[in-house]
């Protein structure tokens, strides 16, 4: 290019005027102008390479349109950690973290799970500790870890005539299952870990479409674990594809009021098991009795949205949040003479409180209660359900289904804890949960119903997180679950503990 060889020339002169006046003894000023101009010339050159590496004004191919970003440069973007993409309006920010977990499973582990799991409380193992009296001995002392937990997130924002337009991104490596579990043995040789999209959204002014948490759900109350379930008695769901509006408010105490129709799915618990509209492969084939296999219908259907409102409101001290759902028109056909709909509604109340004592600025309490009747895994957990029926199997007359008995499931749950600050980059989190289903054991009689069912769910966790570096968090946690299920045992209750020491090195980008 004419420009860099022409620099390259000027440089050139520069060394060889410097040369000369150390030979014919021009004063040291001259010299150090000559240095520094030699100086100048060598920024001045990196500069040109930067302007180089730019796309061509002549297009991004011969003959094509000039490329706007030809002459523009990158520069910073409208959010933190953003930058702006050259020739647009829009800011983009690529980040994530890698994490790498550390579980040593005490008392109540799995030790045959495909894939491994680090989830330990909600949605983990939790929900299927072994039951005592049964054969337990080999679910401790057992030992794992995984990078699943690691994410990459992308998100962009774009201002218009409408508001800020954005978009977000999520992804982790918990997307292995028991049916793709990334290979047999998937640990034997390389962990074929698979990628799983967590959020998926755009927003536009005050509307979200796409994959994000519930309107339901409140984060902000969340307790801070390293366990990825966390405590079991949180509003859920935690992630669900939906459309949702939100207004600020600017009279009383302000706030935000949102309302959201979200994807829905009917759920039930049998006797042969938990069912849902959206369980696939593993609702199809079962038995009705020793010897007698049948293939039973899914019954469960979901024509209509879930439909959720939430008070947002943000404090000096905190904040809390008040949140509703109803589920309607939750429905158990057979395509035969079974036809009939359920309703499903709940409520739920959280916050935070920064209390200020003793000069702990930082110091944190947070609060859920959560309760309804058909919510499901709107209190969140995997294993509640909507309804609870006797169904087996399709029905063949009007009085077949007669003696099909079916009624929605109470339930409530809650959370407390608290976060103390030792150091600017030292903290301590103690929270503890629970989650109660009223499911009727005479409906879902039997080993693969009320022998699975889950009544009553508790976790607790207790850690102790340290910042390094403002980027790196490492931390050790005990976790505690207790599962207690539906059906009874001679002398006592159906129940197992779980206890679990994990720990987590995580570095940001």
């Amino acid at each position: 290019m004419t420009t860099k060889r022409t620099i390259g020339t000027l440089a050139a002169l520069g060394g060889m005027a410097a040369a000369v006046a150390l030979m014919t003894g021009v004063p040291s000023a001259k010299a150090d102008e000559l240095s520094d101009l030699r100086a100048n010339n060598q920024l001045l050159q990196q500069k040109l390479d930067q302007v180089a590496q730019l796309p061509s004004s002549a297009g991004m191919y011969p003959g094509g349109p000039p490329n706007p970003a030809a002459t523009t440069g990158a520069t910073g973007g409208s959010f933190p950690r953003s930058f702006l993409i050259p020739g647009t309006d829009t800011s983009i920010r690529i980040g994530g973290n890698i994490t790498e977990i550390f579980d040593y499973e005490l008392e109540g582990g799995s030790p045959n799970a495909s894939p491994q799991t680090t989830t330990l409380g909600a949605n983990g193992l939790v929900q299927t500790i072994p039951l005592s009296g049964t054969a337990t001995a080999r679910a401790s002392s057992i030992f794992s870890q995984s990078p699943r937990q690691s994410q990459l997130i992308i998100e962009t924002r774009t201002p218009t005539p409408l508001g800020e337009a954005r978009t977000f991104f999520s992804f982790d490596w918990a997307g292995s299952t028991g049916y793709a579990p990334g290979g047999t043995g998937p640990t034997m040789i390389s962990d074929n870990l698979i990628p799983r999209v967590k959020y998926i959204y755009g927003t536009l002014g005050g509307w979200l479409a796409g994959q994000a948490n519930s309107n339901f759900e409140d984060a902000d109350a969340n307790g801070e674990t390293i366990d990825f379930g966390g405590n079991v008695g949180e509003p859920g769901k935690v992630r669900v594809p939906q459309l949702r509006y939100t207004m600020p408010l600017a009279w009383g105490i302000g706030g935000a009021l949102s309302f959201s129709a979200e994807t829905p799915e009917t759920s039930a618990w049998t006797p042969n098991g938990l069912i849902s509209s959206d369980c696939g492969v593993g609702c199809a084939a079962v038995s009705t009795g020793p010897g007698v296999e049948a293939i039973m219908p899914n019954p469960t259907k979901a024509n209509v949205p879930a439909l959720t409102a939430a008070y947002y409101v943000p404090q000096p001290w905190g904040h809390f949040d008040i949140a509703g759902v109803l589920r309607p028109n939750m429905e158990l056909t057979d395509g035969a003479y079974l036809s009939r709909s359920y309703l499903g509604y709940g409520g739920a109340f959280s916050f935070d409180v920064k209390p200020g004592w003793l000069g702990w600025a930082k110091d944190d309490i947070i609060f859920h209660v959560v309760g309804g009747n058909g919510i499901g895994a709107y209190l969140n957990s995997s294993t509640n359900a909507d309804i609870a029926t006797n169904f087996v199997a399709t029905t063949t007359s009007a009085a077949s289904a007669a003696h099909v008995l079916a009624e929605t499931i109470v339930e409530y749950g809650g959370e407390i804890g608290y976060q103390h600050w030792w150091a600017p980059n030292l903290r301590s989190n103690i929270n503890a949960g629970y989650n109660h289903d009223d499911i009727p054991s005479t409906l879902i009689a039997g080993s693969a119903g009320s022998g699975t069912a889950n009544r009553e769910l508790e976790t607790a966790h207790l850690n102790l997180l340290w910042n390094p570096v403002s980027f790196v968090t490492v931390g050790i946690e005990y976790t505690y679950g207790h599962r207690q299920v539906v059906a009874a045992v001679p002398g006592g209750k159906a129940s197992g503990n779980l206890q679990v020491i994990d720990s987590k090195f995580d570095v940001a980008f």
